[in-house]
């Protein structure tokens, strides 16, 4: 059985959710002032932080982004219609669309990156102390022993 939570569980996770939502809300300010919505930078971003040598397909992209399919595909068409994004067909399976920045979509990312990272060092610090705060006000779950004396040596080692 979970123990309840108290007053300091309550006010460490508020101010936690309160730090990332000033965070996202400045994110968003700063993609609408590159003339973009929030959504097509995290798309643009994305794209640009997958690993090298992993290919970025629509349906990849929409795992990331907890969006459906067709979400998605409407906001990789605006981007490619911007000029930011590209669709690629590869020989081996023609089926399968493959995403790519734009050069001018990999400066925009650059540029927007940039400024949250800036802003991240100069705010994470506050991020991270309620964040510890949180994790610090959680007290675990007592499970009991079990029987199995196989078990019980195992948890005693």
């Amino acid at each position: 059985m979970a123990s309840r939570l108290t007053e300091r569980d309550y006010q460490s996770l508020a101010e936690f959710r309160y730090r990332i939502r000033v965070f996202l809300a400045d994110s968003e300010q700063t993609a609408r002032s590159a003339g973009l919505e929030p959504e097509q930078f995290q798309l643009l971003l994305a794209v640009r932080g997958i690993p090298l040598g992993t290919s970025v397909t629509i349906q990849h992209l929409a795992a990331r982004l907890l969006v459906r399919h067709n979400t998605a595909v409407e906001r990789i068409d605006r981007l490619a219609r911007m000029g930011l994004l590209r669709r690629v067909h590869r020989d081996e399976d023609h089926r399968v669309v493959y995403v790519e920045l734009s050069a001018r979509g990999t400066r925009v990312v650059e540029k927007l990156s940039r400024q949250r990272m800036r802003e991240l060092r100069r705010s994470g610090p506050e991020l991270i102390s309620a964040l510890v705060r949180v994790i610090s006000s959680t007290r675990p779950i007592s499970h009991p022993i079990r029987r199995d004396s196989r078990v019980r040596k195992k948890q005693l080692k």
